[in-house]
């Protein structure tokens, strides 16, 4: 039955994993203008997401608030069990820890602590205007390390199979490789290959998490996760209690085997046990038994020392300052550009939880994510790219996804008069300027319904020779920066026609001031 437990345990995690992974395909375009499923669920339910909402200005999102609320009130009750059950970046840790064998360390008990101090500065920081949660929320990293670097590498890797499987009949196996091309299209591959900007930064900050692992089990969950010292804080007094609570004089396996180190010489430490039933089952007398019950653990609690509390809180009030450069960094940069329906940038940075729905579901695959552009709090933030790729004119895909409200939901009619900034022509390379050439490119792909790039007839002199040439011109009443224009220009290098985000519209106002 102990056994039977664990394996409950496994499966249930292994299930879990598999349902993000397929609401993590859904977020893409499958020629429906509405997600028909809620993608965004792992965020509706993450605490740290529904703090640095709550510490946002602006409204507050309440679909955030009680799905949150609800977790908190089950790991007060039961203990951590979404770190050991549910989490999906616990899931691949324990996966890889399957594959690499045990941590080469043995447990530190002092760098348990640093999780909490971590999670008492970046709430430092963000009471004061800097939101840093996003960065180290491991939902956060895992959803993001999948979006924009294991994702294209599924996507290279599958399409590279078909069309080489296309190109070369190779018996038995073209036809069968060739007849599965339907369903991969259809339900795994993305609408467009996808390609992202820091890519290789975001797989290797996701690996160095997996390979810590070899230093010692769970390293991230027990010393590093801020969701975890959350959780942890809310499991203090758990009603499910470990019998015995300390380890037996006589085996002491409890100690050296539990994953997360909660079973120590002094007692069961519930703010540190992820609810794994290992002991339970690898213990050689059967003598671990979880029952509910309210008496307190022996161990101590999170023993927090007063000098490490008050150097992490001090630490979170001076970064926010030194890293509130970034709007001057965004009013002095004319080129950095936001999806449509963003709040005002400080709203946005304090807002956005850096978890890549909005990137992995664009289109056009014009939004990337942010490394220095907007300063460092603007780390993994997207940004829109318009030589990359363009926002679609007729999609408000986005909205839908963004779990915090950082990008607001749009109706289409809204979409399509949101404002994300204006193109400019760059008079020395476009063509009809710069070497009296007709080009008609930028017009063409322009998706007003009334063109925002219109043409004026002028003679020009080109090598000796006058020509009338259609030249183009923007009309700035009618452009909302797309940025097609800029992706579909045949120039080569640098595009003769960009968008910058002048008279872009914001939902809010900037509270930066």
């Amino acid at each position: 039955m102990r056994v039977g437990v664990r394996h409950l345990r496994m499966l249930v995690q292994g299930l879990c994993l598999l349902g993000f992974l397929w609401l993590f395909l859904q977020t893409e375009y499958r020629g429906a203008d509405t997600l028909r499923y809620p993608v965004s669920l792992l965020f509706r339910i993450d605490p740290l997401a529904a703090l640095a909402d709550a510490l946002a200005p602006g409204d507050f999102g309440w679909a955030l608030l009680w799905p949150a609320l609800l977790l908190l009130l089950l790991t007060a009750l039961f203990g951590r069990f979404f770190c050991g059950w549910i989490c999906p970046l616990g899931a691949a840790l324990d996966g890889v820890g399957r594959l690499s064998g045990r941590g080469r360390l043995a447990p530190r008990p002092g760098w348990r602590r640093i999780k909490y101090y971590l999670l008492l500065g970046l709430t430092a920081a963000s009471l004061c205007g800097v939101q840093l949660l996003g960065i180290f929320d491991p939902l956060s990293i895992f959803l993001r390390s999948l979006t924009v670097s294991l994702n294209p590498a599924f996507n290279l890797v599958a399409n590279g199979t078909f069309d080489f499987f296309y190109d070369h009949s190779v018996p038995l196996l073209s036809p069968a490789v060739n007849g599965s091309y339907p369903f991969f299209r259809d339900h795994l591959l993305s609408f467009h290959p996808p390609a992202y900007q820091l890519a290789f930064f975001t797989l290797a900050v996701f690996l160095l998490i997996l390979l810590l692992e070899r230093v010692e089990r769970r390293f991230w969950c027990k010393n590093l996760c801020p969701l975890g010292a959350l959780l942890g804080l809310c499991s203090r007094r758990s009603l499910l209690v470990r019998t015995p609570e300390q380890s037996c004089p006589d085996c002491r396996r409890c100690v050296s085997e539990c994953r997360s180190a909660a079973v120590t010489e002094e007692g069961h430490r519930k703010d540190e046990c992820l609810l794994c039933f290992d002991c339970a089952g690898f213990c050689p007398s059967q003598r671990v038994v979880f029952s509910l019950g309210a008496r307190p653990a022996a161990a101590a609690g999170v023993d927090l020392t007063r000098r490490g509390v008050v150097t992490s809180l001090v630490a979170g009030v001076v970064a926010a300052p030194v890293m509130r450069s970034a709007p001057d960094i965004w009013n002095r940069d004319p080129w950095l550009l936001r999806p449509p329906g963003s709040v005002a940038e400080a709203e946005f940075l304090r807002r956005c939880i850096r978890c890549g729905e909005c990137m992995k579901v664009c289109i056009g695959g014009a939004l990337h994510p942010a490394l220095l552009q907007a300063g460092v709090s603007g780390l993994w933030t997207p940004l829109l790219v318009p030589r990359i790729g363009y926002c679609e004119y007729n999609c408000t895909l986005c909205g839908q996804v963004c779990p915090t409200g950082a990008i607001g939901l749009l109706n289409l009619q809204e979409k399509q008069k949101a404002v994300i900034g204006i193109a400019v022509f760059d008079k020395d390379r476009c063509l009809p300027f710069a070497r009296g050439e007709e080009c008609l490119v930028c017009e063409e792909h322009c998706p007003t319904g009334e063109k925002a790039i219109v043409f004026d007839e002028q003679n020009v002199e080109v090598a000796g020779e006058t020509r009338r040439i259609k030249m183009p011109r923007v009309v700035k009443q009618r452009c909302v920066g797309c940025g097609i224009c800029e992706t579909r220009c045949p120039l080569e290098g640098a595009s003769a026609i960009r968008v910058l985000n002048e008279g872009e519209s914001r939902r809010r106002r900037d509270l930066w001031t």
